[in-house]
């Protein structure tokens, strides 16, 4: 099967946000992936996700049982078909610190041009994560079309 792996500074708000999006959608179109997420510090190792991502998944409905932190390695990256990262820091940590991923690592915003941002923003800094899971949706959305075209084809 298949693996997605979502990156973001401590995989506590932006990246298990875009996790647990994607599974919800991937559940409801039947389609099967490997979806996981991992931060490039490892700070926050071993936590629960910020509980206002929680709070923010639970009242659309998303379900986020089973949520532990952790950082990336290189085996998650090797095991992944796509590595998506949520901002720039976050890709030249990846491309910098990984072997053989260059042609698999895509920035979040890639896909969902259409809002206009360049980088999925922080909301551990900014405090807005009603904007990051609008941006999150939408990019998890596009993501699953264009996986589906990919990993469908012949």
């Amino acid at each position: 099967m298949k693996k997605i792996i979502f990156v973001c500074l401590g995989n506590i708000c932006r990246s298990p946000m875009a996790e647990f999006v994607m599974k919800d959608l991937i559940s409801k179109e039947k389609f099967k992936l490997e979806i996981t997420s991992a931060g490039t510090s490892g700070e926050h190792d071993g936590e629960f996700m910020h509980y206002k991502s929680q709070d923010k998944l639970e009242k659309a409905g998303i379900k986020t049982q089973g949520f532990v932190s952790k950082k990336l390695t290189q085996k998650l990256c090797d095991e992944s078909a796509y590595i998506i990262v949520m901002d720039d820091s976050n890709l030249k940590y990846v491309l910098r610190n990984f072997q053989r991923i260059e042609h698999k690592v895509l920035k979040m915003t890639d896909f969902a041009k259409e809002l206009g941002y360049d980088e999925v923003p922080d909301p551990w800094y900014s405090g807005n994560f009603d904007e990051t899971y609008h941006i999150v949706l939408t990019a998890c959305k596009n993501l699953l079309k264009t996986l589906k075209k990919e990993f469908n084809s012949p």
